[in-house]
């Protein structure tokens, strides 16, 4: 049993890394980007939107399993946890906890995927700016 939570850990962790590291290398070029061509920042931009795009099947099917997990959640009541307990049901209690498990995952990709939401914002908003200040 403790493998099996030990295994989950690593899962959600390297998943959580991931979207970390993505994190602090978009704020590391954030001040780059200031100083960078439109040229530069378009062709950024273009890439990113392109990765959002590629990511945003995988966020839609994320989202309607949370939407699905959340409708079957709502049928474990306390009540029936508490029962399946007393009775030792292995099989209730394992499906419940592989649900739960795949909607913390389904959770983070939908996170991931407003990371990737995020970083196009942010070339936009840098590309805004710069076109805003080239008036001047």
């Amino acid at each position: 049993m403790n493998d099996k939570l030990a295994e989950l850990g690593k899962q959600l962790h390297a998943k959580l890394d991931g979207g970390i590291d993505h994190l602090k290398a978009t704020k590391d070029h954030l001040d780059d980007l200031y100083k960078e061509t439109e040229a530069a920042i378009q062709a950024k931009l273009k890439v990113a939107q392109q990765t959002m795009e590629t990511k945003k099947q995988e966020a839609a099917a994320a989202k309607a399993q949370v939407e699905a997990l959340i409708a079957s959640k709502k049928e474990e009541t306390q009540a029936a946890v508490a029962e399946w307990k007393a009775n030792r049901d292995r099989k209730k209690l394992e499906k419940r906890a592989e649900r739960a498990h795949n909607y913390a995952e389904a959770c983070i990709a939908m996170a991931l995927y407003s990371i990737e939401e995020a970083e196009v914002a942010i070339l936009e908003a840098v590309a805004a700016q710069k076109d805003a200040d080239d008036t001047l």
